[in-house]
């Protein structure tokens, strides 16, 4: 067990893990070097085009990845569901890597995990419509249930479990994890849409920093390349039609021919520690948490204002937290979703935020080879902003050629490039005005 280190008021948050899970990759090395190499992760989903849906593509995990990451899952860990099996492998590793104890056994531990809602698949939603009353407006609930334990009942259909929603829910992966690591001072699930990682590790470090825990397991895992989610962002508006396109092509942060996001599943955790808990280990400091902001407003549930103040608020807050100013930050690994609406606020923020040096501020769009990922994107971010840290390199845009009159002005990184890399602003700006904004930087 480590020692207890007596905490004061404020205390610098390091970060000595770090795991991954993404397309066919299994650790953020690999796939910081695929990324690098201006690869993607982007192929045609094995059943998008059998569901009829007009994006059939994503950055979905391998499905042979994903049966070897169920199997190798232990039993004490429980049920977990496909988001916490990503999440199961990506946490397991970074606590591996941190050289933390199997168990910390201490309520000074904590666990942080973004995952948004499960959503119900075909089978289930058919079986449920079975049992509604269109003209009473009513649900037979109780005759749903009875027939849940049916053999022949939705069960038979697609090999689902007819009660993973009352076995499985998204803290089910939390509190999983929290117990079989020994950290349970703080269990806190996240759902804040697209900015639920960042604001997963955002908490986690206002934890440590304040004193309250000495350790924080925090990340994302989502698994939603599936027939309701996609139908459902695709009928807002927010996915991008495959259109006969090579899918390496189809995500395009801050491009004007952008035309929406590719949807991805993926898992990305970080081990967060005080400092003086990691040095009175002996472990290695791979970066800091420098700062965070995590902002509200509920302009539109889809978009934020266009010019960009809302983006440059949570930026600045951040900036402010961090006791930084714009000029400190050498590189910012955007939220670049390839949407109309999302790029257009993040570039006029950066303008708004850094002024002119905005066209001398690397941009790097992680989402151009590895799709949205929703809650998880942030926390995937935060590892591949540790990583150019560590190598001071910057990742590819892909699929970007030209700008439109607001993305214009910005240096977009559209190949690896080496760089002197002390401070990251990474940011994370979801749907119905959840954005956030972290800073990482060196291990000092």
């Amino acid at each position: 067990m480590t020692p207890h280190i007596p905490n004061g008021a404020e205390h610098e948050v390091v970060v000595t893990g770090i795991g991954l899970v993404a397309g066919e990759l299994t650790d953020p090395e690999a796939l910081f070097d695929h990324l690098a190499e201006g690869r993607t992760l982007i192929t045609e989903h094995p059943r998008h085009k059998e569901w009829g849906v007009p994006c059939a593509v994503s950055a979905h995990i391998d499905p042979q990845v994903r049966q070897a990451l169920t199997d190798a899952a232990p039993e004490e860990a429980g049920p977990l569901g496909p988001a916490g099996v990503l999440a199961w492998h990506a946490a397991a590793q970074a606590w591996q890597r941190s050289g933390l104890p199997r168990r910390l056994d201490t309520e000074r531990g904590g666990v942080f995990l973004a995952c948004n809602r499960m959503v119900m698949e075909p089978a289930e939603l058919t079986a449920l419509a079975a049992h509604v009353d269109h003209e009473a407006g009513a649900l037979d609930l109780d005759g749903y249930l009875e027939r849940l334990d049916d053999p022949a009942g939705p069960a038979a259909d697609g090999g689902l479990d007819p009660r993973r929603h009352e076995r499985i829910q998204p803290d089910s992966a939390t509190a999983a994890l929290a117990d079989y690591f020994g950290a349970v001072g703080v269990l806190e699930t996240h759902a804040d849409a697209c900015a639920a990682g960042g604001m997963a590790i955002g908490s986690a470090y206002r934890y440590i920093r304040s004193g309250a825990l000495d350790v924080a397991l925090a990340g994302g895992a989502e698994s939603l390349t599936t027939l309701t989610s996609v139908t459902a962002f695709y009928g807002v508006g927010a996915l991008a039609p495959a259109d006969g396109r090579d899918p390496a092509q189809i995500s395009r942060p801050f491009d004007k021919d952008r035309s929406g996001f590719v949807i991805g599943d993926g898992a990305a955790f970080l081990v967060l520690e005080s400092r003086a808990h990691a040095e009175a280990r002996g472990a290695r400091v791979l970066a800091t948490v420098a700062g965070y902001a995590g902002v509200t407003e509920a302009v539109k549930m889809t978009s934020s204002s266009r010019d960009g103040s809302d983006y440059a608020q949570c930026m600045r807050a951040a900036l402010g937290d961090a006791g930084l100013a714009p000029e400190d930050i050498d590189h910012v690994n955007a939220h670049g979703t390839s949407t109309e609406a999302n790029d257009t606020c993040e570039a006029a923020a950066l303008h708004t935020v850094f002024g002119a040096r905005a066209a001398r501020l690397p941009v790097t769009g992680n989402k151009s080879a590895m799709g949205h990922s929703l809650a998880n994107s942030g926390a995937a971010e935060a590892v591949l902003s540790v990583l150019s840290l560590q190598r001071q390199t910057l990742l590819p845009t892909l699929n970007f050629t030209e700008p439109d009159e607001v993305t214009g002005g910005l240096d977009i990184v559209t190949e690896r490039r080496p760089a002197r890399v002390t401070a990251v602003l990474s940011n994370s700006f979801g749907f119905g005005g959840q954005n956030c904004s972290l800073i990482l930087a060196e291990a000092g």
